[in-house]
């Protein structure tokens, strides 16, 4: 049974994906960040979103994000150690696509 454990999602057993899983809303806080993000969008006004947000909305993982604010590609506004994107910027960049 242990070794199952640490083969668990790469030998085809059945169970979730853990690529899809990270994306899709995990709890009622993520669809609500969702229908925020959908309501502003509607409403047409702009968002400061987080790394969550990012990463239910533009399917990109928290690493990735990290990584595009480190090397300048996404600018970032920081609320105390906080990382906040404005959501026109990254549709910006989701439009004309992110070199990295």
């Amino acid at each position: 049974m242990a070794h199952q454990r640490y083969t668990y999602g790469f030998t085809g057993e059945d169970g979730p994906s853990h690529r899809e899983d990270r994306f899709s809303p995990q709890n009622e806080a993520d669809y609500e960040r969702l229908a925020r993000i959908a309501a502003a969008e509607a409403a047409g006004t702009d968002l400061l979103l987080d790394v969550r947000d990012i990463e239910l909305y533009a399917h990109v993982s928290r690493k990735t994000v990290y990584r595009l604010v480190g090397r300048g590609v996404l600018p970032e506004k920081r609320i105390g150690r906080n990382i906040r994107i404005s959501k026109r910027v990254l549709d910006a960049l989701l439009t004309q696509g992110i070199a990295g």
